[in-house]
């Protein structure tokens, strides 16, 4: 199926805020409360059948909270789609997709160690990088980096001053 195809047939459902096809690749928005539901759709919708978990992961906006990725792919209809949502930098939790793709207990057990996102319900939620005495989120933006710490930066502005 193509991308524009693809988003024609998951807005049936209902269930998206919103879509952009970019280089040729679909990433819809869906709603937090609709996460595991249209997940499952992805994986179990005949006409879709996103069999392959590919990765998750998120991206800091700051302000605005973390985007979550999800990436699934369909082995069996050679599609793939990036499915998103937005989760509030204040009390950042999603539901876990553990039961819907095996292959989420791992990227969601890193997402959680890196940003700080709690997958509710995760059946393993120990750290999997980082020492278990490591304190912090080292992928937020907030995150302060031990070097800028240790040493003055080099750079003209700081990081805070370019806009």
């Amino acid at each position: 199926m193509k991308p524009e195809e693809l988003a024609k047939h998951l807005n049936e459902t209902g269930s998206f805020e919103r879509e952009e096809v970019a280089h040729g690749e679909l990433s819809m928005w869906t709603t937090p409360a609709n996460w595991v539901s249209t997940a499952e759709h992805l994986k179990e919708c005949g006409r879709c059948r996103f069999d392959f978990f590919t990765f998750l992961t998120a991206v800091d906006l700051e302000a605005e909270g973390f985007e979550i990725v999800l990436h699934v792919y369909s082995v069996r209809r050679q599609h793939h789609i990036n499915l998103k949502t937005i989760v509030p930098r204040g009390n950042p939790a999603l539901p876990t997709l553990a039961h819907v793709w095996l292959g989420a207990n791992w990227s969601e057990r890193e997402t959680a160690e890196l940003f700080g996102i709690t997958f509710q319900g995760h059946p393993d939620p120990r750290k999997l990088l980082l020492p278990d005495e490591f304190v912090g989120h080292p992928l937020r933006k907030d995150f302060l980096l031990m070097s800028r710490e240790v040493k003055e930066w080099p750079g003209l502005k700081e990081p805070e001053e370019v806009k």
